[in-house]
């Protein structure tokens, strides 16, 4: 990573550093202009997760509520942080990272949400307890192990985007040509804002397509607003709102796995971060992010919403807009906050038409996969070892998905594993990284944290 900052340095005066507090006029657009950059990835994994599970609209609608309130929360655990003990007070955005989607579907279809939540709570706890020492940790998970597990996690959840586009799995006019033309032309609206605009509106081309393509949806008769007038303008989120946690060994497993992977990509924002606004995180400050991701976590479970990471797509921002104080993100929190408030403004997000969901989810899987290859595009491809660790978590992790069958034999807990993609490509990854490159991972000082190319600037 390069040493200079990527802001000028004539931007750095008293009033534009890390813990500054603009005034709230400028404040307010700026961490709205966060929200809008973040929505279309907050909402899509309640509205994939509800499609999944069969839920129905006003179950959904709660989901997308809690996601958005408990978001706030996390996001000004991380911004704002609390005291010396939590957060790494930089200008960071929270949201459920995509990674969690396949393994919480998959726990979801086997036990019900409450073991989801379950699973994520315990998860949470370990990776806050984890913390001090994640320093030592943090070095399994090296660029072969992370490029690998993205990499699968995209491939396997393009399955789940051409469900919605073919008009969700289950629904009576699955496969309908109109299902799929609105899905093309979700995606190609999508396509077209990136390649003709530039700055914020590019940032959010993938919301302005969900926009479009539910407008025109609702000339298709495809919209249903329904579920907005049955909704509430005022509801508060109530801890365990669908049951108590149950806690399952698998579940837990799979999802402490998640979150340690998520925990890596979230050290690798902030560092890039620390960069963007001239000031490096110390270890310290990083075992303080850390802890509030686990923290996040736990919040998540409790209040029926997902496990939160640090989000790379509001990153970019910062640099558009040169405006470094944290407490954009704090304005950003308290924002999402209040929406996750607001169930009919919550609702609103349940009328998108699944074919519409579909087109832009294609398009947000697809770059979850490219920002695998694109880490895995910085290992060292001469040493056999990394070739075979890659092709395995790659193989086994996609064989889950392509022959699912294929392991009907096995015990409950193999089983759920192995169809699993991203786990079953994770544990494979990091085993390997072990035994091939134990030497390396544990007597090498230099530290591991792989950042994505489009942040070290």
């Amino acid at each position: 990573m390069r040493k200079r900052s990527l802001i000028n340095k004539k931007t750095n005066t008293k009033n534009n550093d890390v813990d500054s507090i603009l005034p709230f006029k400028k404040l307010f657009p700026l961490g709205l202009q966060h929200v809008l950059a973040m929505y279309a990835g907050a909402v899509a994994v309640p509205l994939i997760l509800g499609g999944a599970l069969g839920l129905n609209s006003h179950q959904i609608t709660l989901l997308i509520a809690a996601d958005l309130f408990t978001c706030g929360i996390a996001t000004l655990l991380q911004s704002f942080g609390i005291g010396n003990l939590m957060g790494i007070k930089l200008p960071v955005i929270l949201a459920c990272s995509f990674i969690a989607v396949s393994p919480m579907i998959s726990i979801g279809k086997e036990y019900g949400l409450t073991t989801i939540y379950g699973s994520v709570i315990v998860a949470g706890i370990i990776l806050a307890l984890l913390a001090p020492v994640f320093g030592k940790v943090i070095r399994i998970f090296s660029p072969v192990v992370t490029g690998s597990l993205i990499t699968v996690v995209g491939l396997s959840l393009t399955s789940v985007a051409f469900n919605s586009a073919a008009g969700g799995a289950g629904s009576k006019n699955f496969g309908d040509p109109k299902n799929i033309a609105l899905a093309a032309f979700t995606l190609t609206i999508i396509l077209i804002i990136n390649k003709y605009s530039k700055g914020f509106v590019q940032s959010i081309a993938v919301l302005i397509g969900l926009i479009i393509g539910t407008i025109v949806g609702s000339f298709m008769g495809m919209v249903n607003f329904s579920g907005v007038n049955d909704a509430s303008w005022l509801h508060i989120v109530t801890p365990f709102y669908f049951g108590a946690p149950v806690f399952r060994v698998d579940g837990i497993i799979t999802m402490t796995i998640v979150s340690l992977i998520t925990a890596v990509e979230a050290l690798g924002v902030f560092i890039a971060v620390g960069d963007i606004v001239e000031k490096p995180p110390s270890t310290e400050a990083l075992v303080k992010g850390i802890r509030a991701e686990g923290i996040a976590q736990l919040l998540g479970g409790i209040f029926n919403s997902f496990p939160y990471s640090t989000f790379s797509q509001n990153v970019g921002l910062l640099v558009l807009s040169k405006v470094r104080t944290r407490f954009v993100c704090v304005c950003a929190g308290g924002i999402l906050i209040t929406l996750g408030l607001i169930p009919k403004f919550a609702a609103l997000a349940t009328t998108i038409p699944a074919p519409v969901l579909g087109g832009a989810t294609l398009v947000m899987f697809g770059m979850v996969a490219v920002t695998g290859m694109r880490i895995l595009s910085t290992v060292d491809m001469n040493k056999s070892c990394n070739l075979l660790i890659i092709a395995s978590a790659v193989a086994l992790g996609m064989g889950g998905k392509i022959a699912p069958t294929a392991f009907a034999q096995l015990p409950h807990f193999f089983k759920m594993i192995l169809e699993e993609g991203p786990i079953a490509a994770a544990i494979t990854a990091i085993i390997l990284n072990i035994f091939f490159n134990w030497k390396e991972i544990f007597s090498s000082s230099k530290p591991i944290v792989p950042i994505p190319d489009d942040l070290a600037l």
